[in-house]
């Protein structure tokens, strides 16, 4: 069954946060400028949809800004935290994939 699907990162689900400014050196703690943690992936989660061993589209990757990915049927996705099925299409999709999805 479709549904959101988070990674284990505490933050508000279902919405998108573009990283924000990064504190002045002058505002950090010094302890803190000496352990700098490298900078994370780009992307946290990829998602491939296949019709028996054929991908259909591209594979979708999801923002690291974006904690949490919803996977639905519907066809108007509406920022880079949704994946929908319903606007893939494929000429040579059988009748048993399309009662799949």
């Amino acid at each position: 069954s479709a549904g959101p699907y988070a990674p284990p990162v505490s933050t508000h689900p279902g919405k998108c946060h573009p990283a924000g400014p990064s504190p002045s050196p002058s505002s950090t703690p010094t302890l803190t400028s000496r352990r700098r943690r490298p900078a994370g992936p780009e992307f946290w989660c990829s998602i491939a949809y296949f019709e028996l061993d054929v991908q259909v589209g591209e594979t979708f990757k999801v923002p690291a800004s974006c904690p949490v990915v919803t996977v639905d049927g519907y066809v108007d996705p509406s920022g880079g935290d949704r994946f929908c099925l319903g606007q893939l299409s494929n000429v040579q999709r059988t009748e048993a994939s399309e009662r799949a999805r």
